[in-house]
């Protein structure tokens, strides 16, 4: 058993762990998987335990009311699933929030390009939530005009919003490529 803080693990600290099994704290899920998923690459499965809606924001796909940063960087690492809810009434003592379980498979990355510079279109994106990413990506580009040229580079019409693009449409833009 290692007691450590989670954001703080290595992957050499985890040496062979090929599976994430946990009931993370709530507050700090999402930071705790992705970094996890980033550092340890020995990880092959997991299922985990998060508050319900959190859960949902996790597994949502590209169209998804609650699809989001968190949904697509997941997506980056692996193939995510909802498999189940945990109702209150299980612990003790009850408290007021569902929980869920999220069950994930890795995968390779879905393309040979720099994580955080794929993972800054993501939060550039997701940052203005109901902008067209034409305006969202804009500060990240250097202006509209510039975001917009690389979206019809990546083949992304700049008048789509963040929460309509796959994990492969977001690397695209990263890497200014198109996706077939």
């Amino acid at each position: 058993m290692l007691e450590r803080d989670a954001l703080r693990l290595t992957g050499a600290e985890v040496t062979g762990t090929t599976a994430l099994v946990a009931n993370l704290p709530y507050n700090v899920a999402v930071p705790v998987v992705l970094h996890l998923l980033a550092t340890v690459p020995t990880i092959r499965h997991g299922l985990v335990m998060v508050q319900k809606e959190v859960a949902d924001r996790l597994t949502a796909g590209p169209g998804s009311k609650v699809y989001g940063a968190p949904s697509a960087k997941l997506a980056w690492y692996a193939t995510a699933r909802n498999a189940g809810k945990v109702p209150p009434n299980v612990f003790w003592p009850v408290p007021n929030v569902e929980s869920g379980l999220v069950a994930f498979t890795t995968r390779q990355p879905p393309a040979a390009l720099d994580r955080p510079a794929v993972f800054a279109v993501v939060d550039a994106a997701f940052a203005q939530r109901r902008k067209t990413l034409r305006a969202a990506l804009s500060g990240w580009a250097g202006s509209p005009d510039a975001a917009a040229a690389i979206l019809t580079k990546a083949g992304v019409d700049p008048g789509a919003r963040g929460e309509s693009l796959t994990i492969e449409q977001f690397a695209a833009i990263a890497g200014g490529r198109s996706v077939d």
